[in-house]
C-alpha cells in the first residue's frame, strides 16, 4: 500500500521512458513518435522501444486513421493510451457519499456507482468491495491493475494507513491512498498542466473544505500536503459539532445548506440538489441562501490567496460550482476581499464526477511509476495469472 502526503503529478526527467510516454499521451495524445521525442527530450530510438513495450503490454495503441497525409512508416503513425483493457478501481469516501468507479489508463471514468454514507457512520469497506466487484463483473474484458482510496481522513476520523490496508485485503489489489482534496487538485492539474509553471493553489469546498498547492519543481510536479479549512473561522454564529461556532463547513457545507432549506420549507428533502432546483425555479429564499454561501466562499478563497500568494487560484468542489448562476458572486466577493494585486480565480472544469476522477488519479499513481511492471503477463499453465497485477478472472475473487 502506498501512502504519501504528496500526490505526484509528473515524475520528471528521471522517470522511466515508458512513464514519460504515458504522461505525455495522457496530457496531449494521440501523438506520433517524433512528437513524443520532441515533447520528452528522449531519443527517437528510446521512444520507439518504449512505445513497442507499451503496445505489447496493451497500454497504448496505434491510430493509423489519424496518420497525416504524406507520412511514411510507423514513426508518423500517432499512438494513444489504449482505453479498452486496463482499469484501476477508484474509491472516494466522502462525508455523505461513497463512490466507487473504474477509470482507464488515461484517467477517464468507465463506470461508477455511488451510495449514501450516513453522517458520522463507519466506512463500509465490504460495500466498497461489492461495488467494485459489480462494476468489474459488468465490464467484461477489463483488467484491474491497482486501486486508489481518497477521503477527508481527519473529518471522518479515519486512520489512512489502516483503512487502506483493510481495503487492500478486501480487493486483492495494491491500494494507494491520499487526501481527497489533494487528489482533486491533482486531477484538475493534469488537465491544465501544459504551460502552467509556478504555484497553483486549489481551494476545495463541499461538506469538507481545504486547500493545497501544486508546485512545478522542474524535475517533478507534485501536490503538497493539505491545509484543512473545515474548521476555519468563517465569521458566522452557526454551531459546529466540534463545540465551537462559525466553522466554515458548518456554515457553508452542502448538507448544512440543504438542512437549512428543508427547515425553512423550501424543499421536500434535505438535499442540496433540491435547493439548486428551487433556486432555478425562482425561489428567492433558496437563491438568497446560495448567494450568502457564494459570498462567504469567495471571501475565504481571497483569505487563502492572500496567505500563500500563488501564481493562480482554482476553485473546486460542488459548493463552488454546483449552482453556476452564482459564480460571479464568488468572484465579486473574492475581489472585494483580497488585498493583493488583481488575480482572477477560475473554476474547475469538472462537474459532479470530480470525486471519481480524483480517486482514479491516485489509483493510477503506482501504474505510472512503472507501467511495464504493472501490466500483468499472460496466464501461466496452472491457470493462475503472473505479473504484478491480477487478471480479471482472479481480481476481487
Amino acid at each position: 500500500m502506498q501512502r504519501s502526503p504528496m500526490v505526484v503529478i509528473s515524475r520528471g526527467r528521471l522517470a522511466p521512458a515508458a512513464t514519460r510516454v504515458l504522461e505525455e499521451l495522457r496530457g496531449s495524445g494521440p501523438l506520433a513518435r517524433d512528437q513524443l521525442s520532441q515533447a520528452t527530450g528522449l531519443s527517437g530510438a528510446t521512444i520507439a522501444r518504449a512505445v513497442t513495450a507499451l503496445a505489447s503490454a496493451g497500454m497504448v495503441r496505434e491510430r493509423r486513421d489519424l496518420t497525416s497525409s504524406g507520412a511514411v512508416g510507423r514513426p508518423g503513425t500517432p499512438v494513444e493510451i489504449d482505453p479498452t483493457t486496463y482499469v484501476v478501481v477508484a474509491v472516494h469516501q466522502g462525508v455523505l457519499e461513497t463512490t466507487v468507479a473504474l477509470t482507464d489508463l488515461a484517467g477517464r471514468v468507465v463506470a461508477s456507482e455511488s451510495r449514501p454514507h450516513p453522517l458520522g457512520g463507519r466506512v463500509d469497506l465490504e460495500l466498497i468491495g461489492r461495488l467494485a466487484a459489480g462494476l468489474l463483473g459488468a465490464s467484461p474484458g477489463r483488467v484491474p491493475l491497482s486501486a486508489g482510496l481518497v477521503a477527508p481522513w481527519r473529518d471522518l476520523g479515519l486512520d489512512q494507513q489502516q483503512t487502506g490496508a483493510e481495503l487492500q485485503e478486501i480487493l486483492g489489489l495494491d491500494v494507494a491512498t491520499a487526501d481527497h482534496i489533494a487528489a482533486v487538485a491533482a486531477a484538475e492539474f493534469i488537465h491544465r498542466r501544459h504551460g502552467v509553471g509556478g504555484i497553483t493553489t486549489y481551494v476545495y469546498a463541499r461538506n469538507s473544505a481545504g486547500f493545497v498547492m501544486a508546485v512545478d519543481r522542474g524535475s517533478q510536479i507534485e501536490v503538497s500536503r493539505v491545509g484543512s479549512l473545515t474548521h476555519f473561522p468563517a465569521g458566522t454564529d452557526v454551531p459546529c459539532h466540534c463545540g465551537h461556532a462559525g466553522c466554515l463547513s458548518a456554515s457553508a457545507g452542502d448538507q448544512v445548506l440543504a438542512q437549512e432549506a428543508y427547515a425553512a420549507g423550501l424543499v421536500e428533502r434535505p438535499r442540496i440538489e433540491e435547493v439548486y432546483l428551487a433556486a432555478t425555479a425562482g425561489s428567492e429564499h433558496a437563491t438568497a441562501l446560495l448567494r450568502r454561501r457564494a459570498r462567504l466562499l469567495g471571501r475565504i478563497a481571497a483569505t487563502v490567496r492572500d496567505m500563500v500568494d500563488p501564481d493562480r487560484l482554482i476553485l473546486v468542489g460542488q459548493a463552488f460550482t454546483g449552482y453556476p448562476p452564482l459564480l460571479d458572486d464568488v468572484v465579486a466577493s473574492f475581489d472585494a476581499t483580497t488585498r493583493l494585486p488583481a488575480l482572477r480565480p477560475t473554476f474547475t472544469r469538472f462537474g459532479a464526477g470530480i470525486q471519481a476522477v480524483a480517486a482514479g488519479t491516485v489509483a493510477l499513481g503506482p501504474v505510472y511509476d512503472d507501467p511495464i511492471a504493472a501490466a500483468p503477463r499472460r496466464a501461466a499453465p496452472s491457470g493462475r495469472c503472473q505479473g504484478a497485477a491480477p487478471c480479471a478472472e482472479h481480481a476481487l475473487a
